[in-house]
């Protein structure tokens, strides 16, 4: 298990390095950072996720709504 540790540290050391890296070469070589947003918020991934939460937090306002609603269904239970 110990080993197994090691090289999950390693892994995730090599990971934090290359993206390390990779920002600051962007930023020396002037890299547009708003670009590199508006690039990351128009991929499918992000509409997937964006998507995801809209339709989370769609439920979650459903929900609520019921729960208000459900003492007026049964009010002679409360």
């Amino acid at each position: 298990m110990k080993k197994a540790w090691s090289v999950v540290l390693i892994i995730v050391f090599v990971a934090i390095l290359l993206g390390a890296t990779a920002i600051g070469v962007g930023y020396l070589t002037g890299a547009d950072l708003e670009q590199v947003y508006l690039t990351l918020e128009q991929s499918p991934v992000a509409t997937f996720i964006l998507r995801l939460m809209s339709y989370w937090e769609q439920g979650y306002a459903y929900a609520q709504q019921l729960i208000a609603a459900f003492p007026a269904w049964f009010a002679g239970l409360f």
